[in-house]
């Protein structure tokens, strides 16, 4: 089981090296929702491999070059938003997996291999076993896939997300909503049947412990900006008055 948790807003260097320190198994750089350009998620990978923090790069959408790009830059893995039927996630594969597994265009000796020269056949045995492919189901027609989806070689995880699964349902944030904790417990079988990770991400840690419980094990725990404000209103709450509101200027 591994937590980490998503780099959504800070772009500095700076941000691998404190969630290193802060004991985090790995983290998420964000370009679907994020405002990140690739020099900045280049710049974030360079540093998370020099401190030996694992990172991922969750990608807009399943393009050829939107998931070469991060791998060529040296993430660990890619994450694709919103994958919804057994041909999509073959696409992904063919465009992530090297030959004989896919297609992946070869560049060698760039940051993915730290600027080193490589064996060209051992290196793509090599990154075709060791990359990580986290499939996002996340919708109610990702989830009628389901079973297609989680049978396609080459998936490392299958990740949930809770807000937009209850929204496709027509309950948005209604994550604790019976039918949606139905969907999810019938996600996190389907994954024990098919031999597949099982992720999910968790805005508390009452949810996380629950869901681990139930057999989830790549777990992401909000993002950086989340829980500065987390840890600031904490704090705040603590030294004010009771009844201040947030967000008032200092006199």
């Amino acid at each position: 089981m591994v937590w980490g948790t998503f780099v959504f807003e800070y772009g500095s260097p700076a941000v691998p090296r404190i969630m290193k320190a802060a004991g985090w198994d790995y983290i998420l750089i964000d370009t679907e929702h994020a405002s990140f350009g690739m020099e900045t998620v280049g710049n974030l990978l360079h540093v998370s491999a020099a401190v030996g923090l694992p990172a991922v790069v969750r990608v807009p959408e399943a393009q050829r070059s939107l998931l070469s790009r991060p791998l060529d830059a040296g993430a660990m893995g890619v994450m694709i938003p919103r994958v919804e039927s057994r041909a999509q996630a073959e696409e992904i594969v063919r465009y992530t997996k090297y030959f004989p597994m896919g297609d992946r265009g070869v560049a060698l000796g760039t940051a993915h291999s730290a600027y080193q020269a490589v064996n060209g056949k051992q290196f793509i045995r090599e990154a075709n076993t060791e990359l990580l492919i986290i499939m996002q189901i996340e919708t109610q027609q990702g989830m009628e896939s389901l079973d297609d989806i989680l049978s396609v070689p080459g998936l490392s995880v299958a990740y949930l997300g809770p807000h937009d699964l209850s929204t496709s349902m027509g309950m948005p944030g209604a994550v604790g909503h019976p039918r949606v904790v139905q969907a999810i417990t019938a996600f996190l079988r389907g994954c024990k049947r098919h031999g597949v990770i099982p992720g999910i991400w968790v805005d508390s840690i009452q949810d996380g412990r629950a869901w681990m419980r139930r057999g989830a094990r790549f777990m992401t725990y909000g993002a950086d900006f989340s829980m500065v404000m987390e840890r600031s209103r904490m704090v705040l709450d603590a030294v004010h008055p009771k009844g201040r509101s947030h967000g008032r200027r200092p006199r």
